[in-house]
């Protein structure tokens, strides 16, 4: 839905030129999606691409950085976001989501370099300004982002994650209850949230240093902050594990997150889906000029 959104946004030359950069090296067909109703729109399909390549790429530790429920804002994430180590051309690899945008918005602006490295590096940004607007994606109580988390949803027999219930629980509830299909939601909110596009439209260009800090604190308002009864702060703990142990501290708080997190939950989902669409828009726009 975020890259349906942003599409509505680019400038003609812009979409034409995403779209020939991702046709001109797709997918590899042998790969697993995990999405199986796969959308026509290129840029759509391609959002989900870093999901599924993830183990293969060794990127996990792309997607999110763990900001500590415990901290406010300070000026550097560095403390979350060490590098991994010297990449092939000399620099540090990237540690977390926010270097990763960097620099792999670095390598699709570069166009001397090959076809294959800047249609993969735009997959990554299409995925990546989705996850950045995810507040479990810049939120940890050592429980890996919500992961690590046991609770009720709704009705549902078998206990969910915390993370997964913000990944898509929350929104695939949303389009059952309105009978939308994920084309006719991100219309909606594209409507809905016009005046939002027209403001960041004229905003600072991106910071997604800016953009973690902002939604880690939805995450500490709303994400944890809706819950009842409450998930306790923790302290911060680098060597902690998701572990059975700590799955039982939560499931034996008897958490539900049903109709009123629900209507807690979802106008939020709704900004924060709508924002991360317009800024990848202005992102792409600004990039491939």
């Amino acid at each position: 839905m975020v890259a349906l959104i942003a599409r509505a946004h680019l400038n003609p030359a812009i979409a034409s030129a995403v779209d020939d950069l991702l046709k001109q090296n797709p997918v590899d067909p042998a790969l697993n999606r995990f999405c199986k109703d796969r959308p026509d729109d290129p840029m759509a399909d391609a959002a989900t691409w870093p999901d599924d390549a993830k183990s293969r790429e060794k990127t996990g530790n792309w997607h999110y950085v763990d900001i500590p429920r415990s901290v406010d804002q300070v000026t550097s994430l560095d403390p979350w976001c060490p590098p991994l180590g010297p990449s092939v051309d000399g620099k540090n690899r990237p540690g977390c989501i926010t270097n990763a945008m960097e620099f792999e918005l670095t390598v699709l602006h570069d166009k001397a370099r090959p076809v294959a490295e800047r249609a993969t590096a735009l997959r990554y940004i299409i995925h990546f300004v989705g996850d950045i607007h995810q507040p479990l994606h810049d939120e940890d109580n050592n429980d890996q982002g919500g992961n690590c988390t046991s609770m009720q949803f709704f009705s549902e027999t078998t206990p969910s994650n915390l993370h997964a219930i913000w990944d898509y629980k929350l929104i695939q509830h949303r389009l059952e209850q309105a009978k939308l299909t994920q084309s006719a939601y991100a219309a909606d909110l594209n409507a809905r949230f016009a005046e939002k596009f027209r403001a960041l439209s004229a905003a600072k260009p991106a910071d997604a240093t800016a953009w973690a800090w902002e939604t880690h604190a939805v995450g500490q308002a709303v994400v944890y902050g809706s819950l009842d009864p409450g998930i306790p702060v923790e302290t911060p703990d680098a060597q902690a594990v998701c572990s059975a142990e700590r799955r039982g501290k939560v499931s034996a708080l008897h958490i539900t997150v049903g109709a009123d997190y629900f209507g807690k939950a979802i106008p939020v989902i709704d900004a924060q889906l709508a924002t991360a669409g317009f800024r990848l828009a202005r992102l792409l726009n600004d990039t491939l000029r």
